[in-house]
């Protein structure tokens, strides 16, 4: 667990992204989106498993790595039913992955997917000024359980933890959860809580 100081800091780089990321969507989708972050914290890969709904619920998912200043997986998860109505609303009909549209839905997922990642990655490097290079977004649609064991391998083994932010997205009278994972390597929030002038041993 974090303490207060060290989640209010993450929670703050999630409001930031979440902020980027509600512009950039409104516009791609053409609707109004609001997106909050009720909370961020240090959890296990097993509370996170059970906070997304359980080790064999689907879900759509989008990560990208770190280098630079700090290195790091970014992941982003959102339950399948609910990444099905945003690609709805992208492609302005209805839609199911693995269906016979599930291409145009993939298709439309690896945008929403590059915005949402990808704004919460410009939160991390602008607010904390990091310089920091990311590479293309992947995107996987699979049971939560196989998508954190790629992101663990993807990552420099922090341990079974991660930096969990709580995503909640508001689009045309739809209510959605995302949750964004900071898997980052030992030790590679050292300079950021530095340079925030925050004791890392506290």
């Amino acid at each position: 667990m974090l303490d207060r100081m060290k989640q209010d800091i993450f929670r703050e780089v999630g409001n930031i992204g979440a902020a980027h990321a509600a512009t950039a969507l409104s516009t791609l989708l053409n609707q109004p989106v609001e997106i909050e972050v009720p909370s961020a914290d240090l959890q296990s890969f097993s509370t996170i498993i059970d906070r997304v709904g359980g080790a064999e619920a689907y879900t759509a998912g989008a990560l990208l790595r770190f280098s630079g200043d700090i290195k790091a997986c970014l992941l982003f998860l959102m339950p399948l039913e609910d990444a099905e109505k945003l690609v709805a609303q992208l492609i302005q009909q209805p839609f199911q992955f693995f269906s016979d549209n599930h291409a145009l839905g993939v298709s439309a997922w690896e945008e929403i997917g590059n915005i949402l990642i990808g704004a919460y990655a410009r939160s991390i490097s602008d607010w904390l000024n990091l310089s920091v290079h990311v590479t293309v977004p992947a995107s996987a649609f699979d049971m939560v359980g196989a998508i954190l064991e790629v992101a663990l391998l993807e990552s420099t083994k922090f341990g079974n933890m991660a930096v969990y932010i709580d995503t909640r997205l508001t689009s045309s009278g739809n209510d959605l959860n995302g949750h964004l994972l900071l898997l980052p390597e030992e030790g590679a929030f050292t300079s950021v809580f530095e340079r925030l002038g925050v004791d890392i041993d506290g």
